[in-house]
């Protein structure tokens, strides 16, 4: 019998910050519960960052050393296959809610063609049936005109109140109500398709969040308390941070050019109330998306296929939350590199897997899964067998695999 494959992604949503991981503040009950009957691999890596990377490795099953995709804008060769091209070769029409961050190979295009100015651009192979990249989220700006609101450029949508002069950030909740926020929208029209299926499928759903902007609406934006994580963060003066390594001096030089740092934050005044603020707003975010994850859940379960669907929960890479007093994704941390990874399996038991696992071993997984031949030149394994029997076919790895392009760093402070 045909299977199906439900695929989440978040995006920056690091390894720690969930209930079963032990987190102190985290509020994640919807994936919690979905762990207590899953497979959930606690020392799991991303191969590279930012996001278009990163996918373009879970999704090729290819080290960024083979792909070279491996800065927001870099081209992926068009002669590598991907998940979503060897799923069709199965039988399956993959489908895409959300977005891969892809960039194409500009000798398969005109010079006119769109998607040579984007890195946002569907992977091949996946049918887009709803495209939310985070530069130009169309779909959702209808849909919120349809509710009334005035919206002139979808890419307005994502921006928050930028902090002032003398604020390290502005901690307001985001104007769009949760019930028709992004993420909202997204797990909706999933969840409405996945109850209407009648036949297997493959369904690739990417949320934005917890990605920045940092600010979400409320509920969430109350949800934690800053006061609780204050205490909690280490006050490291610039000296000190600089003396970690090297390169950390243009880290820092960077993220404190007012020109080249993200708006909502104002990294040159930030203080411990600050960081408190936006770890609690990203913990806010988490919570936002696990709520949005048990409507798709439960439409699962709704259609009557649950009990013939792999179910994967993952992210692309993590966020530093403060750690240095830095944000985003960057450098050499297990803040930026180490992620979630949860798979469910229809009659497999709850277990916890410790050995550590790459971004490249989704692929494999799903084409295993789906009784296909996984392509010979794929670097990552199939963790299917460690799944179903609780032990690998393979060794244990004693490293993972991981690079960080810093020519922007290069360029814009060297």
């Amino acid at each position: 019998m045909k299977k199906s494959v439900l695929f989440i992604c978040a995006d920056q949503w690091r390894w720690d910050c969930f209930g079963f991981m032990g987190h102190k503040h985290a509020k994640t009950p919807n994936i919690d519960k979905l762990v207590s009957r899953s497979t959930a691999f606690t020392n799991h890596f991303t191969n590279i960052i930012p996001c278009g990377p990163s996918r373009a490795t879970m999704l090729t099953g290819l080290y960024p050393f083979i792909h070279r995709s491996v800065i927001n804008g870099a081209p992926l060769d068009s002669r590598f296959t991907n998940i979503a091209l060897e799923s069709k070769k199965l039988g399956y029409q993959p489908s895409l809610y959300g977005y891969t961050d892809t960039s194409y190979d500009p000798r398969e295009l005109n010079k006119n063609d769109p998607r040579l100015f984007t890195y946002e651009s569907p992977m091949p192979g996946f049918n887009p049936v709803c495209h939310l990249p985070h530069g130009n989220p169309e779909p959702w700006a209808n849909y919120l005109k349809e509710k009334g609101y005035k919206v002139e450029k979808p890419i307005d949508l994502y921006r928050c109140p930028p902090a002032k002069n003398d604020e390290g950030f502005n901690y307001k909740a985001w104007k769009i109500p949760t019930e028709i926020s992004d993420s909202s929208y997204l797990a909706d029209r999933a969840a409405m398709d996945i109850k209407n299926s009648k036949n297997p499928f493959f369904m690739h759903i990417s949320f934005l969040k917890p990605h920045p902007p940092y600010c979400v609406s409320e509920p969430w934006h109350s949800l934690i308390d800053p006061l609780k994580l204050e205490s909690e963060i280490t006050n490291e003066p610039k000296e000190d941070r600089i003396k970690l390594h090297p390169l950390l001096k243009n880290i820092i030089e960077y993220f404190e050019n007012k020109k080249k740092s993200p708006p909502e934050i104002n990294y040159s005044k930030l203080t411990k109330k600050d960081i408190s603020r936006i770890q609690a707003v990203y913990l806010g975010m988490c919570a936002e998306v696990d709520f949005n994850i048990q409507k798709i859940l439960k439409a699962l379960d709704d259609s009557g296929q649950a009990d013939n669907t792999m179910i994967i929960f993952t992210s692309d890479h993590g966020e530093m939350f403060g750690k240095h007093w830095l944000f985003g994704k960057l450098g050499w941390w297990d803040e930026s590199y180490r992620i979630p990874l949860i798979i469910y399996i229809p009659n497999c038991k709850q277990q916890i897997i410790d050995p550590m696992t790459e971004s490249v071993d989704l692929s494999p997984t799903i084409i295993e899964w789906n009784g296909g031949q996984i392509p010979p030149d794929w670097n990552g394994r199939s963790l299917l067998s460690t799944i179903e029997s609780g032990k690998s076919m393979f060794p244990s790895r004693e490293f993972v695999i991981f690079e960080w392009d810093f020519r922007e760093l290069y360029e814009n402070n060297f």
